[in-house]
């Protein structure tokens, strides 16, 4: 290995070791893996139906662009629970169970979600804490590249540190 090599992968240890190191900390979870599969092709499905006897219809549409890793994940965060500061490398599609959350975006601005609501994340940074004395529990099925990482672990924004995030 030339000595040009071994600055460059000495540099990104270094920075991969910072980014850990400033990486938010996901507090009070417990989250086993129901299910994990893959898929060796791209997926992709649709549907559409009519709503009533009115011409509304409902249309949803999904696709991959190569093979695909899919997870379904059982999550509850207790009370004073959060999932530190991250992103995911493909999509996520949650149902909050039981509890409350204030859930954040890249610029600190909240949305408030409630046992029954449901929700989709992706690649832009978030994160959130459980409201209340009552432990919040997702059920989530994420959909990335096969064999990626389910989450990114990110720094908080400048914002995130007036939130105690």
């Amino acid at each position: 290995m030339n000595r040009k090599t071994k600055i460059a992968l000495t540099i990104g240890a270094i920075a991969g070791g910072i980014a850990i190191a400033f990486a938010t900390p996901v507090v009070n979870l417990t989250s086993p893996l129901l299910s994990t599969a893959t898929s060796a092709s791209p997926l992709s499905s649709h549907g559409v139906t009519q709503i009533g006897t009115n011409d509304e219809y409902f249309n949803a549409r999904f696709s991959t662009d190569g093979p695909s890793t899919v997870s379904v994940q059982d999550g509850a965060y207790g009370p004073g629970g959060q999932n530190g500061w991250h992103a995911h490398p493909g999509i996520v599609i949650l149902t909050l169970v039981t509890g409350s959350i204030e859930w954040f975006d890249a610029n600190c601005n909240h949305k408030i979600y409630n046992a029954g609501d449901a929700w989709t994340e992706g690649s832009q940074i978030h994160a959130f804490r459980v409201l209340g004395t009552t432990p919040a529990h997702f059920i989530s099925t994420f959909i990335v590249s096969k064999g990626a990482a389910l989450r990114i672990d990110k720094p908080a924004p400048a914002c995130g540190s007036e939130l105690g995030l």
